[in-house]
């Protein structure tokens, strides 16, 4: 059995959404609202998952809750509660500054992301070492590692997915079998979904772009720019679009495309497109890049990718990425393969001048999926996309149009309210998800494959290099408290404590190492047993000590994290009552991941797992990321544990083709992570999307089917169900 990275190449993300806080409106109740409501412009957008590979994540997800402070009222909900709650994206987001709140200068609450499956623009959040997190993902320079704006970690987390560490499936997987075609009584209507964008002329349509790109990381994209397939991660398969089907022999992977699909210009979709698409991304260190050296049309309708370096990872990251035509890139692409061949490489003056010369292209929009983006219709409050019949199903979609309305969280949920919106993605509060439900608005919750985890220092909370403190701490603080209080249904504790979701981990392990893992489940009395046991006793204040040192420490949240800052005021108060005395600390996302990153703490509160079937992205995320990568040390955990190597099992567990033969380097990893607890996650991240059911769409599959274990930001069961004929009008 194989698996695919849900996340896109570059960057495995939070499911949230970074980004700057939103000015808040004034203290009305939200209500139905004027479509002409000034609504804030996108600011800088999640990296381009959603354009290449395997970033999009759980999805990429960028769903927050609403601070804790701020959720314990029901509707109506004023909208002043509703400002400065971020859209996810993220996990994984990628604001590149914090907007000013009407109020004054302090930071907006956002959410931590998850990722995927989500930008490329402003700084990076999550992941540190590669360049710039796309869904094409970045070519790597040494370690495994990946870059990612915060919205991405989220959507890719979702969030958001990691193409880098993606994982390939078995060549065969399936095509669609669209079951909208053909009925009067479905055709036709149109379907709302949200996402913020820029106007142009800061607003455009060159998809190989650093920012500014319509619709930049969102799901939509798949609309009018597919990917070769997406990966069903319940079935753990493929499911063809551009291509029609792929396959392994020696070193070469082929991909067969799909006949008959024309461009929205009337030019035929052929293999010079994905060559291009490749060739122009190289320039962009498209993950892939990392695994192959050559990648060469085999005819009109078939593409050979050459590996150099055989791995799993790198199929998702070919099948996975939104291809562009050459009509616009082609001549670029071709130099940039001559310089290639030349010996040159992405340091070199010409790939550097060539590079620049793509980003300053402005094309018109063109698609080759069902739908494409009528550029006239394109206003500060919302874009028109138009069936295109001759596209990738065009003929089996039922919408005549998809219309997107510009906004971030506090202007999509009047909308959402109103009924002016289908299915929304933008991480909602606690509060606006209750009143989204009296409302009577199905809210869809699927996994997030991310959330917060306890990371400890290695030096600086040395008393914790004891695995027993460790363990003691799992259980001392209640998860599914602190889960619902933070997201109600929106959260859920790890049964398995491996290190990556649950939902992946029955996949890799046996059902007998299952039974090995320990859940560490809520009891004060076992916690107290291992403190015991580690030689410490409480004084008369109630805090623990040995050899007259008592337990006190800082713990470090990011502040502008209302969901995290939740979860981190929940373990602190659990652990000074338990007896381990804890002093909050918070600052800003912005300030505290890079003083994380430079060892500057105790106790943080950062995230655990990323959007991706493959578990590589998780544990380079659970155990690199903030560790080995940052040139500050992070927490400095040595990842050599007595006989446990984590750096050599999570190379070991990417080598190669086949994923039945990386199985015994996951499960010893697995089983070394539950029992050593390098970092502790509290919960998981699982999204809360309105769905209007009732208005103008219907056909949404009921909660418990398998399609809603995919992201809803990479690989997105949406848009999946939009393109296969499963939604379509009431």
């Amino acid at each position: 059995m194989r698996f695919s990275s849900a996340l896109s190449s570059g960057g495995a993300g939070s499911l949230r959404c970074s980004g700057a806080g939103i000015g808040q409106p004034t203290g009305r109740t939200v209500g139905r609202v004027s479509r002409r409501v000034t609504r804030a412009s996108a600011r800088g957008r999640a990296a381009r998952s959603a354009l290449g590979g395997p970033d999009r994540a759980p999805g990429s997800p960028s769903r927050r809750g609403a601070h804790r402070d701020r959720r314990s009222r029901d509707a109506p909900i004023s909208a002043n509660k509703l400002g400065r709650i971020r859209r996810h994206r993220d996990g994984r987001g990628g604001r590149t500054h914090l907007r000013r709140a009407r109020r004054g200068a302090r930071a907006a609450v956002r959410f931590a992301p998850t990722e995927p499956a989500a930008g490329r623009q402003g700084k990076r959040y999550e992941f540190q070492c590669a360049q710039r997190g796309t869904r094409e993902g970045q070519m790597k320079k040494s370690a495994i590692s990946y870059s990612v704006t915060r919205r991405r970690f989220l959507r890719d987390a979702t969030l958001t997915s990691l193409g880098i560490v993606a994982a390939a499936c078995t060549p065969g997987g399936t095509s669609p079998s669209p079951s909208g075609g053909g009925t009067a009584s479905t055709k036709g209507g149109e379907f709302h979904g949200a996402w913020p964008y820029d106007l142009p002329p800061k607003g455009h349509y060159n998809y190989f772009a650093a920012a500014g790109i319509i619709l930049q990381g969102a799901i939509y994209v798949d609309l009018f720019q597919p990917p070769l397939a997406t990966w069903m991660w319940n079935d753990a398969k493929w499911n063809y679009m551009l291509a029609e089907s792929s396959s392994l022999s020696g070193n070469v992977f082929s991909v067969k495309l799909r006949p008959n699909i024309k461009w929205s210009d009337g030019s035929a979709f052929t293999s010079k497109d994905v060559v291009a698409t490749f060739n122009a991304g190289r320039m962009d260190s498209f993950t892939i890049w990392n695994y192959i050296n050559k990648v060469e049309a085999d005819g009109d309708l078939g593409v050979k990718f050459t590996y150099k370096t055989p791995s799993s990872l790198g199929e998702r990251n070919i099948l996975r990425v939104s291809i562009r035509p050459a009509s616009i890139y082609g001549t670029i692409a071709d130099k940039a393969a001559a310089l290639y061949a030349a010996g040159k490489d992405n340091t070199a003056p010409e790939i550097v001048a060539l590079r620049a010369e793509k980003e300053n292209l402005r094309p018109d929009p063109m698609s080759v999926g069902p739908y494409m983006i009528d550029k006239n219709s394109v206003t500060e409050a919302q874009l028109t996309m138009n069936r295109n019949p001759n596209g990738l199903f065009g003929n089996s979609v039922n919408f005549d149009k998809v219309i997107i309305y510009q906004g971030e969280t506090a202007q999509v949920t009047p909308l959402v309210l109103a009924g002016d919106v289908d299915y929304a993605t933008h991480g909602f509060p606690l509060a606006t998800d209750k009143a989204f439900v009296d409302a009577g608005i199905r809210v869809i919750r699927g996994p997030g494959y991310t959330g917060p985890a306890i990371y400890f220092h290695w030096e600086k909370a040395a008393a914790f290099q004891d695995k027993r403190l460790r363990q003691a701490v799992a259980m001392a603080i209640n998860k599914d408290e602190s889960a619902k209080v933070t997201y109600g249904d929106s959260a859920k504790t790890q049964k398995y404590m491996a290190g990556f979701s649950d939902n992946l981990v029955p996949q890799w392990l046996s059902s007998s190492d299952l039974g090995k893992l320990n859940s560490y489940a809520y009891d004060l009395t076992k916690a107290a047993g291992l403190m015991t046991a580690a030689g410490y006793a409480k004084g008369s204040d109630g805090i623990y000590a040995k050899d007259g040192k008592k337990l006190e420490f800082e713990m470090y949240s990011p502040s502008d994290f209302a969901d995290w800052s939740s979860a981190a005021d929940h373990a602190q108060k659990a652990l000074n009552t338990f007896g381990i005395k804890i002093v909050p600390r918070s600052a800003i996302r912005s300030q505290q991941l890079p003083d994380v990153n430079a060892g500057n703490f105790q106790i943080a509160i950062m995230a655990w797992g990323i959007g991706n079937p493959h578990p590589q992205g998780s544990f380079i995320q659970d155990l690199r990321t903030h560790n080995t990568i940052p040139a500050g040390g992070g927490m400095k955990y040595p990842l050599k544990q007595g006989n446990t190597d984590f750096d050599a099992l999570i190379v070991k567990m990417g080598d190669g083709f086949d994923t039945n033969a990386q199985k015994p380097a996951v499960t010893e990893a697995v089983l070394a992570f539950n029992d050593l607890l390098p970092v502790i996650p509290l919960w998981e991240r699982y999204g809360n999307n309105p769905v209007n059911d009732k208005k103008r769409v219907a056909g949404w599959k009921p909660d418990s089917d398998p399609v809603y274990k995919n992201p809803w930001s990479t690989d997105a069961f949406t848009t999946l169900m939009i393109m296969d004929g499963t939604l379509h009008k009431i």
